[in-house]
């Protein structure tokens, strides 16, 4: 395998295509992956190196060194490429089997991974997110669950409707390019379209909406509701970047939560009333995103390392 392919994949700048060879390349022989993981630490000690002489506030650029995973729980995973990024761990595993069966990956808090599907559908998951899928799709539906937030590049098939059912809704796409952000746990529900079409129903078919690109749907007082996308930053975070642009400090509170497993308490109510705009690299965490509005507005912050909770004050 060529060094200069190798250092694209690991630098997240290869395509699609280049990914998926160097998957198939390193899952080929125990060398292979030896080379590739090596490769990757002497990556991930530069950029340690590099972040240690300068970390700055607040983070603005489009292309991301790669972000660190640390572990992933996953029961099972077939007939898909799972890529875990690491200081020094990959996990690639391909199974075939003539028999279906559903695999469920679970995306701890601050990390994400990314997923390509039998069907040769990827998908970017977040931190926090449960994601359900068959190791092969037959018949006439190719059926996904998600609880989380999840970025979609659907490989078209027109003879098999591509569904991603959430706690609430359904999706329904042919081929198509689409962030979903839908946590049970959560009254955030939102799925922006970028490329193709699709459909979202309620589980009762009782509300319907057919999205155009560059339009999205979001739930406003329990009503499903269409509008424009706003923020095309918001789906950086399958790079590794929280973005906010002008973000009423409720719904910036709500996200940082969900992507961190945390719990975060306004005291302050001057604090209530800001917007915030930033890019943050995931991986510096809830407490740096503090820090750098702590430069433009005066508060303090205390955290509970038992519960997990910031207070602002």
């Amino acid at each position: 395998m060529e060094r200069q392919l190798l250092k694209k994949y690991i630098s997240g700048e290869a395509s699609k295509e280049e990914r998926i060879r160097v998957f198939l390349w390193a899952n080929a022989d125990h060398n292979h992956m030896k080379e590739l993981l090596t490769l990757r630490k002497l990556n991930d000690i530069t950029i340690w190196r590099q972040n240690k002489k300068q970390i700055p506030e607040t983070v603005r650029f489009k292309k991301n060194p790669p972000s660190i995973y640390r572990t992933v729980r996953v029961a099972s995973v077939a007939a898909a490429f799972l890529l875990l990024l690491g200081i020094n761990f990959y996990l690639i595993i391909r199974k075939q089997s003539s028999e279906t069966v559903m695999q469920k990956i679970n995306i701890p808090a601050g990390q994400r991974a990314e997923l390509i599907l039998a069907d040769g559908t990827t998908v970017w998951l977040n931190a926090g997110s449960s994601f359900t899928f068959p190791n092969n799709f037959n018949g006439n539906s190719r059926v996904v669950y998600l609880d989380g937030e999840g970025y979609f590049d659907v490989k078209h098939n027109a003879k098999q409707h591509f569904i991603v059912k959430t706690s609430e809704y359904d999706i329904n796409v042919l081929g198509t390019q689409f962030n979903v952000l839908a946590y049970s746990r959560s009254s955030l529900f939102e799925v922006s379209l970028l490329k193709g079409s699709l459909e979202i129903c309620s589980a009762n078919k009782s509300e319907m909406i057919r999205l155009e690109p560059d339009t999205r749907a979001y739930l406003s007082e329990k009503k499903l509701m269409k509008g424009n996308v706003l923020n095309y930053n918001n789906f950086l975070w399958k790079d590794g970047l929280i973005c906010f642009d002008d973000e009423p400090v409720e719904s910036m509170k709500a996200k940082l939560e969900l992507y961190f497993d945390t719990g975060i308490i306004v005291e302050n109510a001057s604090f209530k009333t800001k917007k915030y705009t930033g890019k943050f690299r995931t991986k510096d965490g809830v407490e740096h995103i503090l820090k750098v509005f702590q430069l433009k507005d005066k508060f303090i912050y205390e955290k509970d390392e038992e519960h997990n909770v910031y207070t602002i004050k």
